[in-house]
């Protein structure tokens, strides 16, 4: 069912007509069907329009006051599917070039150490590669939980080879329950079905090695965390 969406991308009005929109598709779809998936379908519709209206106008997203409030939309509707379609999978490509990562491992340290983005495991980040050594990929998280990045300590740079890049998560994970479960069925099991993107399957991903656990690896990471705890001690360059 299409939207139809008066109001500029962005605006107060836009985000009040998505929410009116998906009232009023939930409200036909239940006056037909026995079952309602009423939710579900609305959501899909918002989301199909939402995509749209993004790549429709991808620079206009950087730096907007509805920063937030697009990306809290978006995941909002994300959960009240009952499953991830591989549009939707591969879409979250797109949203994480919004997560404005720097380029160099030396800026995200810095970043980490004024708690805006969290070192965490990269432990499926670390298959080998031809390129470089995947003993020496690591992973931060935005400090909400949506944006990730890969870094190669030894060249400091973003790791964005389709084996070990780093994804959007929809529902970031956490160890309380519930949410572990919506990460699970919304950002992993998705990933088993098709990979980062459609270069690399899931299948060939896995099969080959990984590099976690190495020696490598774990002198890497220790090193990493103490440069952060470092920076940490530097209170007055965080803003």
């Amino acid at each position: 069912m299409p939207v139809d969406i008066k109001a500029d991308f962005l605006t107060e009005a836009y985000f009040s007509e998505l929410s009116a929109q998906h009232k009023q598709i939930r409200s036909e779809y239940q006056k037909w069907y026995v079952f309602d998936h009423s939710k579900a379908i609305a959501a899909h519709a918002i989301l199909t329009r939402m995509m749209h209206d993004l790549e429709s106008n991808p620079e206009i997203l950087h730096g907007h006051k509805q920063f937030d409030l697009f990306f809290d939309t978006f995941d909002r509707n994300v959960k009240q599917l009952a499953y991830i379609t591989e549009e939707l999978h591969y879409f979250r490509n797109v949203l994480n070039q919004y997560g404005e990562a720097p380029e160099r491992l030396d800026e995200m340290i810095e970043l980490a150490a004024c708690g805006k983005w969290q070192l965490f495991s990269a432990r499926y980040h670390r298959y080998e590669v031809e390129e470089l050594d995947a003993a020496y990929h690591v992973k931060f998280i935005s400090a909400n939980g949506r944006f990730e990045v890969v870094y190669h300590t030894q060249t400091g740079l973003i790791v964005t080879d389709p084996v070990n890049m780093g994804t959007y998560n929809y529902a970031p994970g956490s160890f309380n329950p519930w949410k572990y479960y919506l990460h699970h069925q919304f950002d992993k099991v998705p990933w088993t079905k098709w990979g980062n993107t459609d270069e690399v399957s899931y299948k060939e991903i896995t099969q080959r090695e990984m590099r976690h656990g190495s020696k490598e690896q774990k002198n890497s990471s220790a090193e990493l965390k103490q440069a952060i705890n470092n920076k940490m001690s530097e209170s007055s360059m965080c803003q």
